[in-house]
């Protein structure tokens, strides 16, 4: 840059920061930032959300086993439902797939069986 092409760049920054355009963006960048801390606050203490939370959780842990990445899967989700409260089936069923996935892991066995049905 010369110069020349310099001096109006400067005196544009100069107005913009004089102008208080800079703190109007600051501000409203600030209140953007809290409302979004202030919903995800909302949306984590919400009973109705813990609840769906759950619910997801639970079925996918009752779902057929037919894969070694389902299985990690569904042992992660089985984590997050035992760390998020849940309980009863949901958590005999964490501990089931957490002892055969400990058995196929010690055997080696990563054979699923198929659990599709024939419609007629």
């Amino acid at each position: 840059m010369n110069p020349t092409t310099t001096q109006p760049l400067v005196l544009v920054v100069c107005a913009v920061i004089g102008s208080g355009a800079v703190t109007s963006l600051v501000s409203w960048l600030l209140r953007r930032i809290d409302q979004r801390r202030n919903l995800e606050q909302a949306i984590a203490e919400s009973a109705t959300i813990r609840r769906l939370e759950l619910e997801i959780y639970r079925q996918s842990l009752f779902l057929p086993t037919t894969s070694r990445m389902q299985h990690e899967h569904q042992l992660d989700a089985g984590k997050a439902y035992t760390d998020r409260g849940g309980n009863g089936p949901g958590h005999v069923r964490v501990q089931q797939l957490e002892d055969d996935y400990r058995h196929r892991l010690n055997t080696d066995d990563w054979n699923y069986p198929s659990h599709r049905h024939l419609h007629n």
